[in-house]
């Protein structure tokens, strides 16, 4: 564990000094209602408090997730570097904390970011994969939070959630909930979770591997047709790879594992 958070550490200072040192050619897509300067984003946890913030733009990086960000995290969170990248920020759903509580991380998050994201695959959030009810009331009462900070400000700042969606596992029923709710998108993520090893990265180098994440992300898509966005994180290594991710049906797709083994100019190469 010291280990990866030091190789983390690492690859995060390199990728900020090359946010000064490069600049990609744009290829931009609209969802949600927003303009991304290229479908291919960081997903959350490579810099988890903002320290790059919206300068990933210049290697290629369309939007930057930060996070996934408790109360306290929030916090503490230091003023963001501009840039032309969009800025998610992921929230810890945390079973143990109540919905005015979790509303009011909802509030301290919405001015800082350009969409949101509601993390529902990290170890606090599993009780409330198995309380249907109390989910239900509380995605509703985010939901209802998020559009009424969206009336008040003056801009719309699109709300998703972060399920997991693995072979045998896609989350049909949570989709149904989102659509229902009027959620704007949903990010499918294709791993099981940490620890990021150098085995489950190899895994992924398997084309039957990379075939079942796009048989997962056209079933979503053929269940939600085009009322929700969605987005894929888990195993893209190459420029094939997002392609067929993108041909299935997702608008935008996030790396992590790759950005820390490839370095930052990853970007450059999945956008060729």
């Amino acid at each position: 564990m010291v280990w990866q958070a030091l190789r983390n550490r690492i690859a995060l200072n390199f990728t900020s000094v090359a946010c000064r040192l490069s600049a990609v050619p744009r290829h931009p897509v609209k969802v949600m209602g927003l303009e991304f300067p290229t479908p291919l984003g960081i997903a959350a946890g490579f810099d988890r408090h903002g320290a790059l913030g919206r300068r990933v733009a210049s290697l290629g990086f369309g939007f930057n997730e930060i996070g996934s960000l408790t109360a306290a995290a929030l916090a503490r969170l230091q003023p963001i570097p501009p840039g032309d990248a969009r800025l998610g920020v992921n929230l810890t759903l945390d079973a143990r904390c109540s919905t005015a509580e979790t509303c009011a991380l909802l509030r301290g998050a919405w001015r800082h970011a350009d969409y949101l994201v509601l993390n529902l695959i990290g170890p606090s959030s599993a009780p409330l994969l198995h309380q249907g009810a109390r989910l239900h009331n509380l995605l509703t009462a985010l939901r209802e939070e998020q559009h009424h900070l969206n009336q008040k400000g003056e801009r719309r700042v699109p709300l998703i959630a972060k399920l997991r969606c693995l072979p045998e596992q896609i989350p049909f029923s949570l989709a149904g909930l989102l659509l229902e709710l009027g959620f704007d998108g949903l990010l499918a993520a294709h791993d099981p979770g940490p620890p990021a090893t150098r085995e489950r990265y190899l895994a992924w180098q398997d084309p039957q591997r990379q075939a079942q994440a796009c048989e997962q992300i056209e079933h979503l898509r053929r269940f939600c047709q085009k009322d929700i966005a969605l987005l894929s994180v888990g195993g893209i290594q190459t420029a094939s790879q997002l392609q067929a991710r993108m041909r299935a049906g997702a608008e935008l797709v996030q790396v992590h594992a790759a950005l820390l083994r490839q370095g930052p100019w990853l970007g450059r190469k999945l956008l060729r």
